[in-house]
C-alpha cells in the first residue's frame, strides 16, 4: 500500500519573473528613444543612397540632394565626381582636391553630401577623410564595399538622374 502525501500550500517565488519584466520593459523604453531620436535628427527623412544601390533607385522628391563620394582605397582615394586621385602625401598638403571638395559641398549643403566608400586595408585613409569632414557640418553617409567592387561613375549618374555641370 502506498503512502499518501500531504499537500500543502505552495509558494511561488516571482521575483526571478519580475526581474526579466522589467529588463524587457527598459528595452522597449530605449527603443521607441532610439526611434524618437532618430526622427528627431532627421524630419524630413531624407535618404542617404548607396552606391551598391544605384541600379534600382532613383532620385525622388524625398531626397532632392546630389551625392558626391570618397572611394577610400588602401594606397589612395579617389574622388567622384572628376575621378580624381590624391595619395598619401597629396591628402596631407592644404587645400587639396577632397578639402576643395568639401568646401564646395559645404557651400551647398541644402543640396550636395557626400558618401564615403570603405575598402578593407583602408583605415588609414577612412580615418583621414573623417577627420577632415568632421571638421564640417555635412551630411555624410558611410557604405563599406568589398575590396574588387568597380565603380561606374556614368553609369550611377544616369541610375540617380544627375547631370554634370
Amino acid at each position: 500500500m502506498a503512502i499518501q502525501r500531504k499537500r500543502g500550500k505552495t509558494d511561488l517565488d516571482v521575483t526571478g519573473f519580475l526581474s526579466v519584466m522589467s529588463i524587457v520593459t527598459g528595452l522597449i523604453a530605449l527603443i521607441l528613444f532610439t526611434i524618437a531620436l532618430r526622427i528627431a535628427m532627421n524630419p524630413k527623412a531624407l535618404r542617404i543612397v548607396s552606391f551598391r544601390l544605384f541600379t534600382s533607385i532613383r532620385t525622388s522628391g524625398q531626397n532632392p540632394k546630389i551625392p558626391s563620394y570618397v572611394d577610400c582605397h588602401p594606397t589612395h582615394i579617389m574622388l567622384y565626381p572628376g575621378e580624381t586621385k590624391l595619395s598619401w602625401e597629396d591628402l596631407q598638403r592644404p587645400g587639396n582636391g577632397f578639402q576643395q571638395m568639401l568646401d564646395r559641398i559645404l557651400a551647398a549643403a541644402h543640396e550636395q553630401y557626400i558618401i564615403v566608400m570603405v575598402r578593407p586595408g583602408s583605415a588609414k585613409f577612412f580615418r583621414a577623410v573623417r577627420n577632415e569632414i568632421g571638421k564640417r557640418r555635412i551630411d555624410v553617409g558611410y557604405d563599406a564595399i568589398p575590396a574588387d567592387f568597380k565603380v561606374d561613375w556614368n553609369a550611377a549618374t544616369r541610375a540617380l538622374g544627375i547631370s554634370e555641370e
